[in-house]
């Protein structure tokens, strides 16, 4: 077991590393996506804990129908998410999060990594960088369609 302090560094640790990993895959900007998606309550996730490994699309809006509506929204938007995607990945209508908020989630994982493991590190930042780079690439493809729904949604 690591300290409170030790554990505290070594996932800062990855996070520094993935960030020197990363930057080839990076746009112009030089930052991924995560939270400016343009759309809102439709965030991009890394999520990494002692077990696995995730890449995420989250439908965060608090109210349980409007976050229901927008992920079947989303649905609808199958076929061109999957062109970029690919396989593997999974359609969650709720997810709790390990903080306990529940989400609508579109993800794919990798088993069996650990964060406080560093010969997983090289295997868990290419998979990061591999896959949101698809994400990105299908978000910015359907956000024209996207948005304006969740717009009318939200405002209800």
């Amino acid at each position: 077991m690591y300290s409170k302090a030790e554990a505290s560094q070594i996932r800062r640790q990855f996070w520094v590393k993935f960030d020197e990993f990363s930057r080839p895959y990076l746009g112009k900007n030089g930052k991924w996506m995560t939270y400016n998606t343009g759309i809102k309550d439709l965030v991009l996730k890394f999520d990494i804990n002692r077990s696995y490994a995730r890449v995420m699309l989250a439908v965060e809006c608090k109210s349980e129908d409007i976050r229901f509506d927008v992920f079947c929204k989303l649905h609808e938007c199958e076929l061109v998410l999957n062109n970029y995607l690919g396989e593997g990945w999974i359609w969650d209508e709720l997810l709790v999060l390990e903080n306990g908020k529940p989400v609508c989630a579109l993800y794919k994982q990798i088993d069996n990594v650990d964060i406080y493991r560093q010969e997983c590190w090289e295997t868990v930042h290419k998979f990061f960088a591999e896959e949101m780079t698809k994400l990105e690439k299908a978000i910015v493809e359907i956000r024209p369609f996207f948005e304006d729904y969740v717009k009318k949604v939200i405002k209800g």
